[in-house]
């Protein structure tokens, strides 16, 4: 039965029951999650979750290590102290009918001390709970929020000062300036000198526009009922002289500040200057330096490293300086920045050119629906929208994906410029075949001859696509997977409505509309509007004509210039490739990423600017002397529990359940020793860092044993500690180690705080009636300074690897199972983006090739098409990396799509180029004006679409959807101008002619299967002799091939029998007059 016939026939009778269905298809699949399944929409208030890996040796690990540090929480099934679990355990117990008490969070107790009661005293900040302010109701940070209250109310009144003597300062100032306040950094235009009379009166003014804005009075904390002041440079100046307001300054006031930050920054630099340092007894700084704690707070939040470096005691030009506003940094403040987003940036000399209110997450959720409607200009195809709700529907409901990346929206652009193609395809097949007069205008014969054309082509673009997306499911990045499988299956989706839902359409439209009188009016009406607007071009008849001619002529030029030119083309498109190929692999190459945050709007928005350029500037944010570049990376080693990460990767907060290691054991006597001599060992690696200080955890097998060498009788107490002294020998047998430990960590834990650091070390008992160690820790700092540079950490990675594995190849058998482990998110995403892009470029692009194969049957025009492919995916990275892109998230998901969008143009032309009549078959040349007059204007159109569509999204402030814009612009052009003329040249210097490597099915069969059936032919008729009957041979034939009926006849003419699938059985010995009766293979 012919399938495609039986649907082109019921696709003509009957196109409104295809729409009826695709239509009420889609709204099922819209609706049935909301009332059967308890179904959320995408939430993108979190934009870089599923930004890490997952299934990598180092994330499984790092995964383990935060399963292993939530169990000792707690909640948790572990405990560092079993005698004060059991202890604890014990009291509640016994105290069940005992009301508990109920522990306020985030609240302080109320001292004794009246003098420290935040109530009671003229200085205090007043608070209503019913005014509806920030404060009390939403304090989240969200860059920093915690699980701890600590930065809610509490925390913001509590940093107050409180001191009786310093009463001015608190009419001035609400407490001390905080990075969990609104603040904006101030510069000015031309890199002056903000620390003159001018800039202070302009910051003054700057900063009463900002307090006078609508939404500042309902979300200010207030003293006295009034809003507190701005913690601003200008207005410090004016509490250490004495001013009113900072109005008032005198130009002297100015030069004595710079004098007294001039004098005080070397003590603030020596760590000797802090904050509430006045009320410290060694605090041993020039009274000048205390007043107020200005100095501190103007060195540490308010102006810039570079002002008084710790090098340099001279004063140099204040280039930026931070207001700090008295308001919560929270999302209450949104309303505030789009007020802040319509004031001018410039002000009286100064410029407005970052800010930082708590909200960036909140804030690109909103413009990420907002600029939805630049993709739904693109976006005028009905069946996109049923592509993207049935995707979606196949995506949370079939498929039971629950985590939703803001870049699966990226996909409703990918599925535009795919569904443009393929209807400019399909249009344009539609319309060749309607003026074949062959067809006689019968629909039926059009739209099959339109399916047979169109369809393959079609098909091979989808699936060349789909699997080039999916080709990217072999990374680690959670966000990348989960938009390899939602773009792969939306192109599906979207090719079956392509075939279903369009031509139903088209088909209505000619029975319906192209026959309706009431149409033809409309046309003819809209032409004559046509015309009466073109008269007022002012055109020239002779303009008019050229252009026409020039219009029409259009794809005889390009054809020719093709043609004639082919050479030059290749040449020039060749080395064009070959200078893109040392652009991305040797300078200025794609390179990996170099710092930890993804951003996420254009690298002019104010939020962006204050991340990536200054907030780095301010001594807050370096915590002077440990900042990011002093810090130490850990090193880590884990014991007793399995490196496996058994939650699911496709949901970044699924981080699955801990495994122990039924293995392990360190009472054992072998387990002590080798772990003791590990720590004496890991401390003469070059990589090990000596530690300061007192330190009873990095390693508490050492601990354990100076313990254990304790005399057994306490001089002090009189107390017996046998067996937990000197009296036993290490290593220690079990029943000895299983006492004295919890004894040895009950005094650990029981001691001072300093002397268990790291907290994360030690070892790990289950929360039992009889606690067993389950898991245990050593650590120590490492001398390797964190870097984000990937070559650095991959170097201190692989020398503590390679020395952690040749250590536990030595290890008894318990403790085989260790594994080394430190703060290397980063990194491992690094590694990831960069070998699994490789991969994912490699897996798509066998993918592709073999689906092309698999369409043309012919390797050399696939070779060509390939070829093409690959030069317009280097020539596009090539591009992308001259931009300025590095290969983060993003970028690895654009390289992806680079290989899906790169091959539709060649594909096209390819199924074409083998489709060309037989009589022009024999000539290139001929062959390949076929396949580019055809398809080169749908081509254009589609690609332009496409690139429309990028276009765009430009106009975005989300740097992804302007990134992913830029993206489809170039991949269009590059793809569209390779397929088009590089390809074509090849087609017609080097392309196949008439049947030249051309494969079919059949054949191909034949050659796996074919070999037994000929050795099975030959050893039965080895019997058959020269004078055998025809009757006899007939038979054997007919029994071997097993067919009902001998229909054709065919004469040997060798002396061996052989089988080819176009002659059948033949024996070409010209002596031979046997015949052998052979079933059609047609």
């Amino acid at each position: 039965m012919n399938y495609q016939a039986w649907y082109i026939n019921f696709l003509i009778k009957h196109p409104y029951i295809v729409l009826l269905a695709i239509s009420v298809f889609s709204c099922t699949c819209l609706t049935l999650p909301f009332t059967v399944k308890t179904l959320k929409l995408p939430n993108f208030q979190d934009p870089q979750m599923g930004f890490s890996t997952r299934g990598t040796v180092i994330s499984d690990r790092l995964t383990t290590w935060q399963n292993l540090e939530n169990e000792c929480k707690p909640s948790g099934y572990l405990t560092k102290n079993p005698k004060e679990y059991l202890r604890t355990r014990n009291i509640s117990s016994n105290s069940y009918s005992i009301e508990p008490r109920v522990k306020m969070e985030g609240r302080r107790r109320k001292s004794k001390n009246p003098k420290n009661k935040l109530y009671g005293q003229k200085n205090y900040i007043e608070y209503d709970p019913k005014n509806e302010t920030v404060y009390g109701k939403v304090i989240t940070n969200e860059k920093n929020a915690t699980d701890n209250p600590q930065f809610g109310l509490d925390y913001l009144q509590n940093i107050t000062n409180s001191n009786n003597r310093h009463a001015v300062y608190e009419r001035h100032f609400c407490g001390a300036p905080d990075e969990k306040y609104a603040h904006i950094v101030v510069s000015s235009p031309n890199k002056e000198d903000l620390f003159t009379w001018h800039h202070i009166q302009s910051m003054c003014k700057l900063e009463n526009s900002l307090m006078n804005l609508k939404n500042v009075p309902s979300l200010c904390i207030s003293n006295s009922g009034n809003c507190c002041k701005p913690w601003t440079l200008p207005n410090y100046i004016a509490a250490l002289h004495n001013r009113k307001t900072c109005l008032n300054i005198q130009e002297d006031d100015i030069t004595k500040t710079k004098d007294i930050l001039t004098k005080c920054a070397p003590f603030f630099h020596r760590n000797e200057l802090y904050m509430n340092c006045f009320r410290k007894k060694d605090c041993n700084v020039p009274l000048e330096c205390l007043k107020y704690d200005a100095v501190f707070n103007i060195l540490n939040f308010l102006t810039s490293v570079s002002f008084l470096p710790p090098e340099d005691s001279k004063a140099h030009a204040l280039e930026e300086t931070i207001i700090f506003l008295p308001i919560a940094a929270s999302i209450a403040n949104v309303p505030l920045y789009h007020e802040l987003e319509k004031l001018n940036t410039n002000f009286e000399g100064l410029s407005i050119v970052a800010v930082d209110f708590g909200i960036k997450s909140v804030i690109f959720d909103e413009y990420l629906l907002r600029d939805t409607w630049l993709m739904g200009i693109a976006m005028t195809i009905i069946a996109i929208v049923f592509t993207m709700v049935i995707t979606y529907f196949l995506y949370d409901v079939v498929y039971e994906i629950s985590f939703f990346p803001f870049m699966n929206m990226l996909t409703l652009i990918i599925c535009i410029g795919i569904g443009a193609d393929d209807t400019f395809i399909f249009c344009k097949m539609w319309q060749v075949n309607k003026k074949d007069q062959t067809n006689e205008n019968n629909i039926n014969k059009i739209l099959s001859k339109t399916f047979y054309h169109a369809f393959n082509s079609m098909f091979v673009s989808m699936l060349t696509t789909a699997v080039a997306f999916w080709g990217s499911y072999v990374s680690s990045v959670t966000a990348i997977s989960c938009f390899s499988i939602f773009a792969g299956t939306a192109i599906i989706v979207n090719f079956i409505l392509m075939v279903t839902w369009f031509p139903a359409g088209l088909v209505i439209w000619e029975q319906f509309c192209v026959s309706r009188y009431f149409c033809r009016c409309y046309f003819v009406a809209f032409s004559q509007m046509f015309c009466c607007f073109k008269s007022r071009w002012n055109l020239s008849p002779t303009c008019c004509k050229c252009f026409n001619v020039m219009w029409k002529a259009k794809k005889q030029f390009i054809t020719k210039i093709i043609i004639n030119l082919k050479f030059m083309w290749l040449i020039f498109f060749t080395a064009l490739a070959l200078g893109a190929t040392v652009v991305v692999f040797v300078y200025p190459k794609l390179r990996l990423p170099s710092t930890r945050d993804f951003q996420l709007f254009s690298s002019d928005h104010l939020f962006e600017k204050y991340d990536f350029m200054y907030r780095d500037k301010f001594w807050f944010k370096r915590d002077k002397g440990e900042f990011i570049s002093d810090y130490k990376l850990p090193l880590r080693f884990v014991w007793g529990v399995k490196p496996i990460d058994n939650g699911n990767h496709l949901d970044p907060s699924n981080f699955g359940t801990i495994e122990y290691d039924s293995d392990f054991d360190m009472a054992d006597p072998e387990s002590q020793e080798w772990l003791r001599n590990f720590c004496i060992n890991l401390r003469q690696q070059p990589f090990y860092q000596p530690m300061i200080g007192v330190s009873l955890t990095s390693c508490f097998i050492e601990t354990f044993i100076k313990s254990m060498n304790r005399k057994c009788i306490d001089d002090f107490t009189k107390k017996d500690r046998t067996p937990c002294c000197q009296v036993s020998e290490f290593p220690y047998n079990r029943s000895v180690f299983n006492t004295c430990i919890f004894d040895e960590m009950a005094e650990v834990y029981g001691g001072p705080v300093d002397i268990t650091y790291p907290k994360t070390a030690g070892v790990m008992f289950s929360k039992e009636n009889n606690p067993t160690i389950k898991a245990v820790v050593i650590e120590f700092d490492s001398n390797f300074t964190f870097s984000l540079s990937f070559e650095e950490v991959h170097e201190f990675y692989k020398d503590v690897e390679s020395w952690t594995v040749e250590q536990l190849n030595t290890a008894p058998p318990p403790m085989r199972n260790g594994f080394f482990i430190s703060d290397l998110y980063f990194y491992d995403l690094q590694n990831e983006l960069g070998r699994g892009t490789k991969i994912s470029i490699f897996v798509s692009m066998a993918l592709a090739t073999l689906v092309l194969f698999i369409s043309t049957l012919n390797p050399l025009i696939s070779t060509l098409a390939i070829i093409t492919i690959t030069f317009s995916i280097i020539i596009t990275i090539a591009g992308l990396v001259l931009c300025g892109w590095t290969l983060n998230i993003l970028e690895s998901v654009t390289v992806s799509t680079t290989i899906g969008l790169a091959v539709d143009f060649s594909l096209h032309y390819s199924v074409n180029y083998k489709l060309c009549p037989t009589n022009i078959a024999n000539n290139r040349e001929e062959a390949t004006v076929y396949a580019l007059s055809h398809l080169m204007g749908p081509c254009f159109m589609a690609g332009l679409t496409t690139a429309a569509a990028g276009f765009f999204m430009t106009f975005s402030l989300i740097l992804p959807y302007y990134q992913i814009g830029v993206f489809m612009i170039l991949v269009m052009t590059v793809s569209w101008i390779y397929a088009t003329f590089f390809l074509g040249a090849l087609f017609a210097t080097v392309g196949p002619i008439q049947n030249t490597c051309q494969y079919t099915y059949k054949g191909i069969l034949h050659s796996f299967f074919g070999n037994r059936t000929d050795h099975n032919r030959r050893s039965n008729t080895e019997t058959v002799t020269g004078t055998s009957s025809n009757q006899d041979l007939d038979s054997v034939s007919f029994l071997k091939r097993d067919t009902p009926k001998p229909v054709k006849k065919k004469s040997f003419k060798e002396p061996q029998v052989r089988y080819t699938p176009h002659q059948g059985l033949t024996d070409q010995s010209p002596s031979s007059n046997i015949t052998i009766i052979m079933a059609d293979d047609n």
